[in-house]
């Protein structure tokens, strides 16, 4: 498996500091509350047997309150399936993950089970036949997908196909400085596209700071690709009117001043730029929540679904998941595990500590999220069973490295031209 991933690419996700967006989910789901409620039920599941012990190994990326949640859910899990021990491989960070994975996959060792987000390369991994289709295994264990909303079960299935067994639920979204809306006069928030590209610019003329900025990497500038009605296809329609008419919107507004790159304005990431407030708005999530209210507590803001040039907003809807790798020795006792690390009583304690601002996959506690998150409030269930979905080309990370290399060379050293960066990538990574 030929893969590289680029570091410098990953979009980060931080509370107190810079963190990618999977590990801070993770970090959201939490220990002392969910341990008591897990293990509380630590006797054995009907049907578990101690006849025959299956080692699993279970991949993740590690942190300080990353790992105490999985030492808990893992000791329940082994009580309640005797016949199952897991064997945790744990990766300093996310980062890390995606790089050691792919030489993990050629070496045979990469762990049974993977937890991960498809913001990351889940296609392309799945092309490859690194990952397994997981829909037979889903119907064998009884796992119960209904209890998620239908756009994250889709966010994880490719041509049919199921890939990941959701965990967290994540969503893209719109986040605006009130502050620095309000002066340069801006007292309603944008309802479309064509209007947050307006109000960018009033703020640029009349305070000097930037209007919008985006961390350039695939992942955030989609967003504006789908804010225009287009989108990847998986490589089909790289080369569209509507994703040239989202990449030029940005294009003009680097040469208008009105946009930045958040290393232009001295900040490591998007979130950094709206809370020291040198930029009034940028695409974002949930996980500004949690870096707000840690790092920026005085300033202003909302988070609302993305506007769209049509006038109609949206979010993209994915989350993290776990994933049983091709190399797994035993499939079927790996969705067993999976199924219980995924149950109700782990879901519920993700909607109550609401310290890192993220959201439990089950659809039944997604309102108990809300109610105890009001900046969460504009993104509605209507709103995330209606989420687009990333679909990016099969060769995602050299696709990403190559659009932003192209993107960067456009709005940073003129030159080259949208048409002919979407053309030469239709080439390069399209798909028929």
């Amino acid at each position: 498996m030929s893969m590289t991933f680029n570091r410098g690419r990953q979009t980060p996700m931080a509370a107190s500091s810079v963190r990618t967006r999977t590990r801070q989910v993770l970090a959201a789901i939490g220990t002392t509350a969910l341990a008591s409620t897990l293990i509380a039920a630590t006797g054995p599941l009907p049907g578990a047997s101690a006849a025959s012990t299956v080692t699993i190994t279970l991949g993740y990326a590690g942190g300080t309150n990353i790992d105490p949640y999985y030492n808990h859910v893992i000791q329940s899990a082994e009580n309640a399936l005797p016949n199952i021990k897991v064997q945790q491989v744990v990766y300093a960070t996310y980062d890390d993950q995606l790089d050691e994975m792919p030489t993990q996959v050629a070496a045979g060792t990469i762990p049974d089970i993977i937890v991960w987000d498809n913001s990351a390369p889940v296609g392309q991994y799945a092309q490859q036949g690194a990952i397994m289709n997981l829909n037979q295994l889903v119907s064998a264990q009884g796992v119960n997908l209904s209890a998620d909303p239908a756009a994250l079960v889709n966010a994880w299935t490719m041509n049919s196909k199921l890939y990941g067994i959701p965990l967290y639920l994540q969503d893209s979204a719109y986040v605006y400085n009130l502050g620095m809306l309000k002066s340069a006069g801006i007292t309603q928030l944008p309802t479309s596209m064509q209007q947050v590209g307006k109000d960018a610019l009033a703020v640029y003329q009349k305070t000097g700071k930037a209007g919008l900025t985006i961390l350039d990497n695939l992942f955030h500038l989609t967003q504006y690709v789908l804010a225009f009605g287009g989108g990847w296809g998986f490589g089909k329609t790289i080369d569209s009117p509507a994703n040239a008419a989202g990449l030029q919107f940005l294009v003009n507004l680097f040469a208008q001043h009105a946009a930045v790159l958040p290393d232009q304005v001295g900040a490591s990431w998007d979130g950094v730029a709206v809370g020291d407030n040198e930029a009034a708005m940028s695409d974002g999530g949930p996980w500004y929540i949690g870096f707000m209210s840690a790092t920026a507590p005085k300033v202003s803001y909302a988070l609302e679904p993305i506007p769209a040039s049509s006038g109609q907003p949206f979010v993209v809807t994915y989350g993290g998941a776990y994933s049983i790798t091709a190399h797994a020795k035993d499939p079927s006792a790996d969705m067993q595990l999976i199924k219980y690390l995924t149950n109700a009583a782990s879901e519920h304690y993700v909607a109550t500590d609401t310290s890192f601002g993220f959201v439990p996959a089950m659809s039944q506690y997604i309102n108990l999220y809300r109610s105890m998150t009001p900046k969460f409030a504009a993104i509605t269930n209507s709103v995330l069973a209606q989420g687009k979905t990333l679909d990016y080309p099969p060769s995602t990370i050299q696709f990403g490295n190559a659009l932003v290399s192209g993107f960067e060379n456009i709005v940073l050293k003129h030159s080259g031209t949208v048409k002919a960066l979407l053309a030469s990538l239709q080439e390069s990574y399209g798909t028929k």
